[in-house]
């Protein structure tokens, strides 16, 4: 248990680090104004808590086998949301991370570049905020700070509803960014 609620505060960690990197990364696309040292510091906190956080979310189901039974599953969508949205995740992480080298450079996007970062960036945002709004509850239940079913139904949609926010927030910026040229 103590593994589990080690992770809690991981995913907590990894969601505050998140939402100001979100935060900033929205208020540049939309702006212009653009600081790097916070943009990159909050992505490399985000980044190191998070490889944390899947390590030990590993070491829980391949070692613990808590919550690896299939019946397990079969009975909790949240945690098909949390696996197949942590996968999208890990395979699109590159591609986020690329997203905006173009910037350092100098380098002009052609318009498949655009569309394809644009698409794959879209993705990538709805698979955080989908995981995070599926898993932020959850960490606050294995902590034991949300202790009955009523209160833990009212934090969840408070936070599917912040992160759906968030969600479309990011989603603008970024199709804003990179189509807006090409319309």
């Amino acid at each position: 248990m103590k593994l589990k609620k080690g992770n809690a505060v991981l995913g907590l960690g990894v969601i505050a680090a998140l939402l100001c990197h979100a935060g900033t990364m929205v208020v540049s696309l939309l702006t212009g104004w653009y600081s790097l040292a916070l943009c990159k510091g909050f992505a490399h906190a985000a980044a190191g808590l998070l490889a944390l956080h899947v390590l030990t979310s590993l070491c829980i189901f391949f070692f613990a086998h808590d919550g690896a039974s299939p019946r397990y599953a079969r009975q909790n969508a949240r945690v098909w949301v949390q696996r197949v949205t942590a996968l999208l995740m890990l395979l699109l992480l590159h591609t986020h991370m690329a997203a905006y080298a173009h910037m350092a450079t100098g380098e002009a996007l052609t318009a498949g570049e655009s569309v394809f970062r644009a698409i794959t960036e879209s993705v990538y945002i709805l698979a955080v905020c989908a995981h995070t709004a599926a898993s932020c509850g959850k960490a606050f239940v294995t902590l034991g700070i949300v202790r009955s079913m009523q209160a833990a139904k009212r934090l969840d949609a408070v936070l599917y509803a912040l992160f759906g926010l968030l969600a479309a927030a990011a989603l603008f910026a970024v199709l804003r960014f990179f189509l807006g040229g090409l319309v």
